[in-house]
């Protein structure tokens, strides 16, 4: 039977690493730390082969048909596919650098600097340059093991610059989630290291939902016998990354739906300035439930007994305390949970301040970034919404 988007998405990892089989030849393997690749199992001069097609979600069930496609092609054509892929590859494999660690890098560095700021672009090849490439530059990188990724990151820990190492573990992370979509590694040797390193000291933040948690919660509101209004304000509140005050007194004047934008006007913000808010799918599905019931009121969220008035300030704590999440997080914690999501996952950090409506402090920017990265925290906002409602 035929694999859906449905069940690569559910397959949970067990005790042992597992295969999920679509068609002719194409797999999914599940791996018991919960990591997926995609495969493809083809015989080529008498003996069975494997190809990488890269690793899920990132390459979702279509493209990896696509690929597995391609590849057929390429067999029925009397070429291996292997053989094919690795002299397409020479930009990185070349006999002097058999995939070797760094050129990786430098590749992936290189694809990704288009999305990121000048200054970024540089810094993170700076910290690549002074604490990895020195100690595993010239190594293969499908050869590195996650004691070698640790061993690098220690020696970083014992100089003293702990929140950096968390930043290196996690541009390791993506490089290898690069190379396994290249084919060019089998495995990623950064998965669990965090659990290695020295814990970092408590910050004095709100409580932020771990994100492993965040399909229970979405569950627990849905199932909760609060009124609708209420769970629909915290789901907004969390698709939209805004503080309780920002959805309590926000009216239906300020969102436009054709533009799919959400104005809230600077005396309703701690940063003093109007911000625009990109809305998802999801957060437009939200609003158009809210607006059956409140559309008629001048408050998205409105009180339930009094149309003239907003939401109660703490309704939101109060379902959340309902469904028994109160000891994991707060509604402020909620911003902490997708801003350390949207971090880790590669957003660049001036586009994740911007959507949490920071306090912008040269004050001649400050006049005219309104509008600033609208479409890419547009592109954030929604790859956010897909992770926590699908």
């Amino acid at each position: 039977m035929a694999l859906t988007n449905i069940s690569a998405k559910s397959a949970s990892p067990k005790d042992k690493d597992y295969k999920l089989f679509d068609e002719k030849g194409l797999f999914l393997l599940v791996k018991k730390n919960g990591a997926k690749y995609w495969r493809l199992k083809y015989r080529f001069g008498g003996k069975e082969k494997l190809l990488s097609l890269g690793v899920y979600p990132e390459v979702p069930l279509k493209e990896a048909r696509d690929k597995a496609l391609d590849f057929r092609q390429v067999l029925r054509s009397g070429e291996d596919p292997s053989a094919q892929r690795k002299t397409q590859r020479t930009p990185i494999d070349t006999p002097d650098t058999p995939n070797r660690f760094e050129p990786v890098a430098r590749r992936w560095h290189e694809l990704n600097t288009p999305r990121w700021t000048p200054r970024y672009a540089l810094k993170v090849m700076q910290m690549l340059e002074r604490r990895i490439f020195p100690f595993i530059g010239n190594r293969r990188i499908e050869e590195l093991k996650n004691s070698d990724i640790l061993e690098v990151l220690r020696k970083m820990e014992n100089d003293g610059v702990r929140e950096t190492t968390r930043k290196v573990k996690t541009y390791l992370q993506q490089i290898y989630t690069y190379a396994i979509a290249e084919g060019i590694a089998d495995h990623n040797p950064v998965t669990g290291i965090g659990h290695a390193l020295k814990a970092l000291p408590p910050a004095n933040h709100q409580r932020s939902l771990p994100i492993n948690m965040m399909a229970s919660f979405i569950d627990a509101i849905n199932k909760d016998s609060a009124h609708p209004v209420v769970k629909l304000g915290l789901k907004l509140l969390l698709l939209t990354m805004t503080r309780t005050g920002e959805v309590r007194y926000g009216r239906w004047e300020e969102v436009d739906f054709d533009k799919r934008i959400w104005l809230i006007p600077a005396e309703r913000l701690k940063m003093r300035n109007d911000h625009l808010i990109p809305l998802s799918a999801q957060a437009i599905s939200v609003l158009k439930e809210l607006h059956t019931l409140t559309g008629h009121s001048e408050y998205i969220v409105r009180s339930p007994n009094n149309i003239r008035k907003p939401l109660s300030e703490n309704a939101f704590l109060v379902l959340i305390k309902r469904i028994g999440f109160t000891q994991h997080t707060t509604t402020h914690g909620l911003r902490a949970t997708a801003s350390t999501a949207l971090n880790e996952a590669g957003f660049r950090a001036e586009v994740i301040e911007k959507q949490l409506a920071h306090e912008e402090r040269n004050q001649v920017r400050k006049a005219y970034n309104r509008a600033d990265y609208l479409e890419e925290r547009r592109e954030m906002l929604q790859w956010w919404a897909d992770i926590i409602i699908a």
